[in-house]
């Protein structure tokens, strides 16, 4: 009930050339405009790792963040890299090393202190589909998600619903 009057309230707001919008029964995934609609918590895999966990969507976050642990950058052939292990729940992935995409600042609510974080890029599957996005590697033991879904990853892509969670199972 909650997508159709989501749905019904966008229908109102946009012209209805504009308005595309599937559902059935069968079908995990709502589209407009051709941009999937998602929850405020979705189930993802990260690939390659066969970690399947609970992502916490936030608009708030510029980039999308997740739970790294042995966090160690060095530089190859004079490109920045980084070598980590993923960590979901009691789950812990084996050495990943990729490049460093880029090199952020981040300023956390708790705290005044800026921290620096190496930016990779990661494949995710949503549903059934892969996407290649951005994250910030930090460690998040201390936070109640593993992962955070960002604008970096949303924008493109989505719309959030966050009266909806789970909507990828």
């Amino acid at each position: 009930m909650k997508s159709t009057t989501l749905l019904l309230s966008l229908a109102l707001l946009l012209p209805a050339t504009t308005f595309a919008a599937t559902s059935t029964a069968d079908s995990a995934c709502s589209e407009l405009n051709n941009k999937i609609i998602v929850g405020e918590k979705e189930w993802l895999t990260v690939m390659n790792t066969d970690q399947r966990t609970i992502a916490k969507v936030d608009t708030g976050a510029t980039t999308s963040s997740i739970n790294a642990l042995d966090i160690k950058d060095f530089e190859k052939d004079g490109k920045d890299m980084v070598s980590f292990k993923l960590k979901s729940k009691d789950k812990i992935s084996d050495t990943i090393t990729l490049p460093v995409k880029r090199w952020v600042k981040i300023k956390q609510s708790s705290s005044t202190k800026l921290s620096r974080r190496p930016i990779v890029d990661l494949e995710i599957k949503l549903g059934d589909k892969t996407y290649t996005t951005p994250f910030n590697l930090v460690d998040r033991d201390h936070m109640i998600s593993d992962i955070l879904l960002g604008r970096s990853f949303l924008n493109p892509i989505a719309l959030v619903d966050v009266e909806q969670k789970y909507i990828y199972k």
